[in-house]
């Protein structure tokens, strides 16, 4: 990522590292869940696991948080991954809490879905938001009934199948609110996007009430991976592979 050079807490390099981390649940056994956990959990983290009572939560917030160890111990080098805690703040974001020198700078953003655990580490002055997801048909069809007629008129400009357009509005409305650490707490018509552009494969998304932030979607057969950035940053969308 690149970003014209301003008076701002980065290094003073030309470029500003994000480091995406994507785990397909389809080959992860539970044996393997289990090593990964001890060998990157924190100690905090694995305490708050066994607190959890529904599996379904358990499994989330193990994938979550390996998916965003990951992340973290490729973007610091060197780094044991289980000296770092990732709690939760007021609004449910995730938050580094425990952290090694050098770590408390970076931010991180967690998403899920039925076939990934996905997270996202960026420099938290440089404030970044991730989705992946692949709603089913009961959960398209409401998107598709709270579309604003601007929403409705840019989706179908670009010739989108039904499923396919109330995917694209949902992966971007969520990396977007939690881009903002809003979560899905407000009126959905305040994320309406002004323009909506396909760029070699990936849609660009700009917003009429956040117009300091840009979403860039990238569809996939299994799941949409949605990331929101800051608006002037420049990203070479070849650097996330997806498909």
């Amino acid at each position: 990522m690149q970003r014209d050079r301003i008076d701002t807490a980065f290094a003073e390099d030309e470029l500003l590292r994000a480091t995406l981390a994507v785990i397909p649940l389809d080959h992860l056994s539970e044996d393997r869940l289990g090593e990964l956990m001890a060998a990157n959990l924190h100690a905090d983290e694995l305490s708050r696991l066994q607190a959890l009572e529904h599996s379904k939560r358990r499994q989330s917030f193990a994938t979550g948080r390996l998916a965003a160890k990951l992340a973290i111990g490729a973007h610091h080098k060197g780094l044991d991954p289980r000296d770092v805690s990732i709690a939760s703040g007021v609004f449910e974001q995730p938050v580094i809490a425990a952290t090694s020198p050098g770590v408390g700078e970076t931010g991180i953003s967690i998403s899920h879905s039925a076939r990934y655990a996905a997270a996202l580490a960026f420099h938290r002055a440089h404030p970044m938001g991730l989705d992946i997801d692949q709603p089913t048909r009961a959960e398209i069809e409401p998107v598709l009934s709270e579309l604003t007629p601007e929403e409705r008129r840019l989706l179908d400009d670009l010739e989108l199948e039904e499923a396919a357009a109330a995917t694209l509005i949902w992966v971007a409305r969520e990396s977007l609110a939690k881009t903002l650490t809003t979560g899905m707490m407000t009126p959905l018509s305040i994320y309406t996007p002004s323009s909506i552009e396909r760029q070699e494969g990936v849609f660009v998304l700009r917003y009429r009430n956040f117009a300091q932030y840009r979403t860039l979607v990238w569809p996939g057969a299994q799941g949409w991976l949605g990331v929101t950035l800051p608006g002037r940053t420049q990203l070479d969308p070849s650097s996330v592979p997806w498909s």
